[in-house]
């Protein structure tokens, strides 16, 4: 894309995405280590516990494709990366020495969200204030506990049925309210340490760290509107403006929508197309709720953007959402369902096939089935 103007104009087929796709690092130069990769994000949504390891992945350049996800693990399980609830109710994995500066930003934002979301459940904030001390000091001490032994320990001290949605959303508090944070996983077992003994000290100020978020998204994920980055920090959209009022970001106008970036936009895509099979929540497709129009594939109607997906996991043809899958493991070779919402010419089908044998590679398999299936 050439260097924006005051000129308003559509953008043509692709051109959005493929300017994302460099500046998440999905392509182009990779970074490093998976810890640049996270860094450069800031946060990655991480709802399924295995599949979100592939983000930071996909964008970790080595010679071994399973090394960044080996390096992701050692991250997990040494505290420098933490999963979590910040920026929404959902789960996040961010750098350690971020998670002071993103829960100063939107944290009381998200705990709005998060009173209307217990309501009925009896947690009132007394409750919850409770639960947070409680919390605070049964991890004391380096002792990482399961979700099992948090609601014994809640148990223990007399909070009333600390169980299913309750206990979930008594820790979702914990974590947005600076007690609790991830600690070492225990086999598949997501745990709840110290939030102090667990994360750099440091204060920030809210304003400062709203500014330093916003910087993190545009240069990570520009160009992107306004509302992208409000829906994606949960931030109020005053504060949003004076964030970005105050940094040297870049601006152009796409088919009459502003557009914030930073840096320069990569050179005009050449060769073939590019296919990447990403997870269900990668950074391509959740960031950018304002303008999603842009993220499912042009050719394909934008009604398809509502339609549930046979698969979660999804594939990108040319940084553009235009189908799912899903893999199975098994011994020798990893099988690879697909489903594309149209057909492909030869040459999609071609990079189709190495876009999943980066994905065999990711799963440490020798061998790899593809199923191809289109509707």
């Amino acid at each position: 894309m050439s260097a924006p103007t005051d000129r308003t104009r559509e953008p043509e087929p692709g051109e959005v995405a493929a300017w994302r796709a460099h500046s998440q690092r999905l392509w182009g130069e990779k970074h490093a280590t998976p810890l640049e990769a996270f860094a450069h994000l800031g946060a990655v949504q991480s709802q399924e516990v295995i599949s979100y390891k592939l983000t930071p992945a996909m964008r970790a350049g080595s010679s071994d494709a399973a090394a960044p996800v080996k390096a992701v693990d050692a991250l997990i399980e040494d505290g420098t990366v933490l999963r979590t609830h910040v920026l929404r109710t959902t789960w996040h994995t961010v750098p350690a020495v971020d998670l002071r500066m993103m829960l100063a930003a939107t944290a009381d934002r998200v705990l709005q969200t998060h009173a209307s979301i217990t309501r009925g459940l009896d947690l009132d904030e007394a409750t919850m204030s409770r639960c947070d001390d409680l919390l605070a000091d049964a991890t004391a001490g380096g002792r990482h506990l399961t979700r099992d032994e948090a609601s014994a320990a809640l148990a223990e001290a007399g909070i009333s049925d600390p169980t299913g949605r309750r206990l979930i959303h008594v820790l979702m508090h914990a974590e947005l309210t600076q007690a609790i944070c991830s600690g070492t996983p225990k086999g598949r077992q997501q745990t709840y340490a110290n939030f102090d003994e667990r994360v750099p000290a440091g204060a920030i100020d809210r304003e400062d760290a709203v500014r330093e978020l916003a910087r993190r998204f545009y240069t990570s994920r520009g160009p992107a509107t306004l509302k992208d980055f409000t829906r994606w920090s949960s931030l109020k959209v005053a504060d949003a403006k004076a964030a970005i009022a105050d940094l040297d970001l870049q601006s152009v106008d796409l088919g009459g929508r502003t557009c914030y970036f930073a840096g320069e936009p990569p050179e005009p895509k050449e060769g073939g197309p590019v296919v990447d099979f990403v997870q269900g929540y990668d950074e391509m497709l959740c960031s950018y709720t304002d303008t999603k129009d842009w993220v499912l594939h042009h050719t394909l109607p934008l009604a398809k953007a509502g339609e549930r997906p046979r698969f979660t996991s999804a594939i990108l043809l040319d940084g553009q959402l235009v189908g799912h899958w899903k893999a199975t493991v098994k011994a020798e070779k990893v099988v690879i369902d697909s489903y594309r919402h149209r057909g492909f010419t030869a040459a999609e089908i071609a990079a189709m096939r190495r876009g999943a044998d980066r994905l065999r590679a990711w799963y440490g398999k020798d061998e790899m089935e593809l199923g191809l299936d289109h509707g």
